[in-house]
């Protein structure tokens, strides 16, 4: 699906412009299709992934980002042939990631049983708040306080939430930070 998107925005580009496409040179050619595929994973990359005081300034920084970012986030080791700060705020991106929607595992978060709605209320309300997709945000703690008020730590990215919610998913309290 990508590689269709890919191609029809590096067409689009072709098409747009006045030169036709058998005038460019290899060199062209790969620079459109690598701006293509570059715009399409500024799109879907999300904000929350960049550390406070970091964004990649050119496209093979961002480039280098996403190289990062898949590694980390496949636990593959870091690979010092790059050797760039955009490579490695990548895979410290991914690795970061990557223990986020891994954290249900390790946490004791099994032993409070949260409700449905619960998790799904503070979902909703965290992936609004974040402006990201409800697939992005993780669990990665919770805790039960009285007979029906639960606390839900999430994350996305960088940045994490504490949300206090009831059983049937109401929402009474939401706040950045950690349990």
């Amino acid at each position: 699906m990508r590689i269709f998107v890919a191609g029809l925005i590096a067409g689009s580009l072709v098409a747009g412009s006045a030169v036709p496409v058998a005038a460019l040179t290899d060199k062209e050619k790969f620079g459109l299709a690598a701006a293509a595929i570059l715009g399409i994973a500024a799109l879907s990359h999300h904000d929350n992934h960049y550390q406070e005081g970091y964004r990649p300034q050119s496209e093979n920084e961002t480039a280098m980002f996403e190289a990062g970012y898949r590694d980390g986030l496949h636990n593959v080791q870091f690979d010092t042939g790059y050797g760039t700060r955009a490579y490695s705020e990548g895979y410290a991106a991914g690795h970061k990631e990557r223990e986020n929607r891994l954290a249900h595992k390790r946490n004791n978060t099994r032993s409070v049983k949260v409700p449905a709605a619960a998790i799904a209320g503070c979902r909703d309300e965290v992936s609004s708040s974040f402006g990201v997709s409800t697939r992005d945000v993780h669990i990665i703690n919770a805790g039960q306080e009285g007979s029906d008020n639960y606390y839900i730590e999430l994350a996305a990215g960088h940045r994490h939430a504490v949300c206090g919610t009831n059983s049937r998913g109401q929402v009474f309290n939401l706040r950045d930070g950690r349990l």
